[in-house]
C-alpha cells in the first residue's frame, strides 16, 4: 500500500533526529506525499499531537526508546517505522544514513507490517498500562532482595532475587536478553519470563504461551514497583497481574 499521508515524530532532544526528520519531510513532500508533524517534536503552526494523528504510517526518528513512547501516545492503530538516530536500534527499520532508500521504499509502498503483541499490566486490581518490550518487577529500593510468590497459570513457586522480567517477543532482545533470556522471533505467540539474579539458581528463564497469566503477590517486607518499557513506574501494594495486551503495527523493510 502506498501511503498518502505520513506522520513525523521523534525525540526532540536529539539534534540528529530533528535534522533527518526535516530532510524526510522535504523528500516526501517533493514526491507529493502529505505529512503531519508532531508539534512536540518539530514546532509548527499546523502541527498536531501524536494522539490526533490520522495518517497511513508514522516515521519515528530516534532510538528504540523513542519508538516505544510513540506507541504509548498514539491513540490509533497506525503502523510505525523507526529511523535510527540513537544508539540502540533493534526495532528500527533503517539507519539515518539510509534515509533516501527509506523514503523511496515508503513512497513505493515497499515495506512490510508486522503485528506485535504488548503485555498488559493490572496492579492491585486496576489497569496500569501496556508495554511493547517488557514489564519489570523490582524492589522499590535498589539493592534489596525482593521476595514474593510467583504464579503462572496455576503453577506457583516462591521467588527471591533482584526482580522479574516478563518480556514480549519484541522485548526479548532488550533487558530480558541481558538477564540471560533467549531471543524470540518477533511475531511468536509467547512471553519470556526471566528471574533476575534469583537466589535459587534453578529458576531459569521460561518461555510461556502469551495467553497465560503471570501473577506476583505476597511480597515480604520490601515494597515492590512495576516498570513498563523502562518509562513508567507504578507502586504495588498486594499484587501485579500480567497478561496478553493489545497489538501494535511495526513497519519494517
Amino acid at each position: 500500500m502506498k501511503p498518502k499521508k505520513i506522520g513525523i515524530t521523534g525525540r526532540k532532544e536529539n539534534s540528529l533526529a530533528r535534522l533527518f526528520a526535516q530532510k524526510a519531510i522535504a523528500i516526501l513532500e517533493s514526491k507529493g506525499i502529505a505529512v503531519e508533524i508532531d508539534s512536540a517534536f518539530l514546532p509548527r503552526s499546523k502541527g498536531k499531537t501524536l494522539s490526533k494523528f490520522s495518517c497511513d504510517l508514522v516515521l519515528s526518528f530516534g532510538g528504540d526508546g523513542t519508538l516505544l513512547s510513540v506507541y504509548r501516545e498514539l491513540a490509533k492503530k497506525i503502523p510505525v517505522m523507526g529511523i535510527n538516530c540513537g544508539s540502540v536500534g533493534f526495532l528500527q527499520a533503517y539507519k539515518n544514513t539510509e534515509l533516501e532508500e527509506a523514503t523511496e521504499a515508503i513512497a513505493s509502498g515497499k515495506f512490510a507490517i508486522e503485528k506485535r503483541t504488548r503485555v498488559a499490566a493490572k496492579i492491585d486490581g486496576k489497569i496500569a498500562g501496556e508495554a511493547l518490550n517488557e514489564a519489570l518487577l523490582v524492589p522499590a529500593k535498589a539493592g534489596r532482595i525482593l521476595k514474593y510468590r510467583l504464579a503462572i497459570n496455576g503453577h506457583e513457586r516462591d521467588e527471591a532475587g533482584d526482580g522479574l522480567i516478563v518480556a514480549t517477543p519484541t522485548g526479548s532482545t532488550a533487558h530480558a536478553l541481558s538477564a540471560g533470556g533467549p531471543i524470540v522471533k518477533g511475531n511468536a505467540n509467547v512471553f519470556v519470563v526471566v528471574s533476575i539474579n534469583p537466589v535459587n539458581w534453578q529458576h531459569r528463564p521460561l518461555i510461556i504461551n502469551d495467553h497465560e497469566k503471570v501473577r506476583a503477590y505476597a511480597f515480604q517486607k520490601i515494597n515492590a514497583e512495576l516498570i513498563l518499557d523502562g518509562q513508567t513506574r507504578f507502586p504495588i501494594k498486594k499484587m501485579v497481574e500480567l497478561s496478553k495486551g493489545s497489538e501494535v503495527l511495526l513497519a519494517t523493510k
